[in-house]
């Protein structure tokens, strides 16, 4: 296995599946889980993520050009700021039984390159290993462990083939007994149903690519925070369905429920950090009852 950094400064400054799938929904399916569940939502006594949460990267695959390594930048800027911004005070609202919420800070404690240990082509399985593995190598931990209270994401290059992503999903999160960790697969690998038709020829952060995959962060880390281990901030409709915070707001295309408002330049956005903008998803609001941005 050959695992590189991303460079120093990153890495001594910064900086049984169940998944809950980013799956593209009926135009009419957020409103329903809205109006099913909205008086309903509750904690089923699982804990959730609070305080600082540290965020692990690995960007699994070909990663090599400057466009790449550019994307990459982006999505790390993202993960390190987001935690600044009105709309991640709205996972404030999520509480356990304990009385302690999701206050974050996000924190991204390090990101690797994996060129590819485990081949191009993935399944469920191999994500988990591919955590496994960084871990072990010891570029994502100095002493070789696992951080339970962490995030994992697994950041797929453009080269890499996966099993469900493109078919079933544009990314997902799932756990083991250990950890807790989310799979994204490249965005433009199937622009058509993975990158917001509003942004697929030009997005705010000059690529469509990693903007759609901010766009599935920005879904995949409610239910994550939320309901780290399918225990908490769930309804469970079957063993095999389950509807989480991020399921409430979810649906297919640019729509008023999904983005709330939405501004045109270079592409769509509805969160400003800084100098940067982005579009994420919206956050079901439990003192509303309705899908805000804060």
């Amino acid at each position: 296995m050959k695992l590189l950094t991303l460079g120093a400064c990153i890495l001594s400054t910064v900086f049984g599946i169940v998944r809950a799938q980013q799956s593209q929904l009926p135009n009419n399916a957020s409103n329903d889980i809205i109006t099913q569940y909205k008086d309903k939502f509750t904690n089923i006594g699982g804990s959730i993520l609070h305080d600082k949460v540290n965020v692990y990267i690995v960007f699994y695959g070909n990663w090599t050009t400057p466009q790449l390594k550019s994307e990459q930048t982006i999505f790390m800027d993202f993960v390190d700021t987001i935690s600044t911004s009105p709309w991640f005070n709205t996972l404030k609202q999520y509480t356990d039984n304990n009385g302690k919420s999701v206050t974050g800070p996000l924190n991204l404690a390090a990101a690797v390159n994996d060129e590819g240990s485990r081949g191009t082509e993935l399944t469920n399985a191999l994500h988990k290993q591919i955590i496994l593995d960084a871990v072990n190598s010891g570029y994502l931990s100095p002493i070789n462990r696992l951080d339970s209270n962490g995030v994992y994401v697994i950041m797929g290059g453009p080269n890499i083939n996966d099993s469900e992503f493109c078919k079933k999903h544009c990314g997902y999160n799932s756990h083991s007994d250990e950890f807790q960790y989310m799979y994204i697969g490249y965005p433009a690998s199937c622009a058509s149903d993975c990158i917001p038709a509003d942004n697929k020829d030009i997005s705010p952060n000059n690529s469509p690519a990693m903007d759609a995959a901010i766009t599935i962060f920005s879904h995949e880390i409610q239910d994550v925070l939320t309901d780290p281990r399918d225990d908490a901030w769930a309804i469970k409709q079957s063993d095999s369905l389950i509807i989480e915070l991020g399921d409430f707001c979810s649906k297919e295309g640019v729509s008023a429920d999904q983005f709330g408002a939405v501004k045109k330049d270079k592409g769509s956005y509805n969160l400003e950090i800084g100098e940067k903008r982005y579009l994420v998803q919206s956050i079901f609001n439990m003192e509303k009852k309705e899908c805000t941005l804060g």
